[in-house]
């Protein structure tokens, strides 16, 4: 009996310690302070989410899609139900279209030079330019193709090619896609000395997303023309299709999607710029005029959406004289263009002497960046906004110490981008 009541003190004691009832019998072990912590805010999130649920998805849909992509991927946790609202094709709509009521403030640069003290390469990093800081992409961590260097942004979305693949790529999420591999059809004779590019393009109508992809050729067709093939994939799907030809040499410039086409400068056969047209949902080329009193120098033109509008920006001349022009198609259906002449400050050359040119790109809050090429020591951003004819640097922070030990290579124009939540596999 002695040993029994020995054994029920030592019940006791075990359950007065962990909370419990005297004499239950049982012996509890004393919960860890973290693990109370971690129950108590089981219970806290369970009691938010069971008020949250009382009000209407459409409300909740309207609110969380006011919040940046990095907090939305993390509330994608906190609940199934708000899982499913995040996830749903229309949420990423909605917040595109929140995206599209905020200045932007962030672009994508890439970079070549000393990451590590003992390997030379390339890398992408997203910019904040309010802050200066520069965010790694280490899925794009691979060699820069030249050709995909002007590619833009289209609803957040980015494709370019790296190598003989091409990419898609959502900054926002971190997410990247190889898209599927392709070539063109030209006889095995021309497969030396082929160029090619893609580019992405959205129909607004059908709210479908397609790259199309071009190659050309050094070599001519008997008749003395440029050889190309274009081929085009429409996301969503798993194979390319062969579309026509168009009047399309390689582009400079880059490429523009506005309107529900994508847009190039190039060159026609007799060397005339032309600006050649890709309606997305048609599939048909075409070309637009090109803006009368442009100069010649192709190689020193960009294609870029100025206010919502296509405009041609010259800077043959920003090295010697300090200008640009601006020519912006004012009215996309009869094709009037209107010209802007910007003169920047003489400050913008305080560091050139740290880069023998600059890079021009340009982003949707109506601002001008100009990269430089090559700089040494620091990596930075110069950035115009046309309406107000202020310049401001950006020091770009946060890259390797490696880096900036040796000239650092700028290896393509800042891409402006907006967030965008849509995961690339639902699309």
């Amino acid at each position: 009996m002695a040993v029994q009541g020995g054994g029920g003190g030592g019940g006791d004691e075990g359950a007065r310690s962990s909370g419990g009832t005297p004499g239950s019998g049982s012996l509890r072990v004393p919960l860890a302070p973290m693990e109370k912590r971690l129950r108590t805010q089981e219970k806290e999130a369970a009691g938010e989410n069971a008020g949250l649920a009382e009000l209407p998805t459409d409300i909740i849909s309207n609110v969380l899609s006011r919040l940046p992509v990095k907090t939305l991927l993390r509330f994608r946790c906190v609940s199934k139900s708000w899982r499913s609202i995040i996830d749903h094709r229309s949420f990423a709509d909605l917040v595109l279209a929140q995206s599209l009521g905020r200045s932007e403030v962030t672009s994508l640069i890439s970079v070549i030079g000393n990451m590590e003290p003992s390997r030379f390469g390339s890398r992408f990093f997203s910019l904040d330019h309010h802050t200066g800081l520069a965010t790694p992409l280490p899925q794009l961590d691979r060699t820069i193709n030249s050709t995909g260097e002007d590619s833009q942004s289209v609803n957040g979305l980015i494709c370019f090619d790296i190598g003989d693949l091409t990419y898609l790529c959502n900054i926002g999420t971190r997410e990247v896609r190889a898209l599927p591999p392709t070539g063109p059809d030209f006889p095995v004779h021309l497969h030396r000395g082929i160029h090619s590019f893609s580019a992405l393009g959205f129909d607004p109508v059908a709210k479908q997303y397609k790259v199309m992809k071009t190659w050309v050729s050094n070599a001519l067709n008997h008749s003395g023309e440029v050889i190309t093939a274009h081929k085009i994939l429409t996301l969503g799907t798993s194979s390319w299709r062969k579309i026509d030809s168009g009047p399309i040499d390689f582009p400079w410039g880059g490429s523009v999607c506005i309107n529900g086409a994508i847009h190039f400068l190039t060159l026609d056969l007799m060397s005339n710029k032309i600006i050649v047209v890709f309606d997305v949902g048609t599939e048909k080329f075409r070309t637009l005029t090109f803006p009368d009193g442009a100069l010649d120098q192709v190689h020193k033109m960009k294609l870029i959406a100025f206010g919502g509008r296509l405009t041609v920006l010259d800077y043959e001349h920003l090295e010697d004289e300090n200008v640009m022009l601006m020519y912006i198609l004012e009215d996309y259906t009869n094709q009037v263009w209107t010209e802007r002449r910007i003169v920047l400050p003489l400050s913008w050359k305080e560091d050139r002497r740290h880069s023998e040119r600059f890079l021009v790109g340009s982003v949707r809050a109506g601002e001008i960046l100009l990269a430089p090429k090559v700089t040494t020591g620091e990596v930075y951003l110069l950035s115009y906004d046309v309406e107000n004819g202020t310049l401001k640097k950006v020091q770009v922070r946060g890259l390797p110490p490696s880096l900036l030990r040796s000239p650092v290579i700028v290896a393509c124009a800042p891409i402006g981008y907006m967030d965008s939540i849509l995961a690339l596999s639902e699309i």
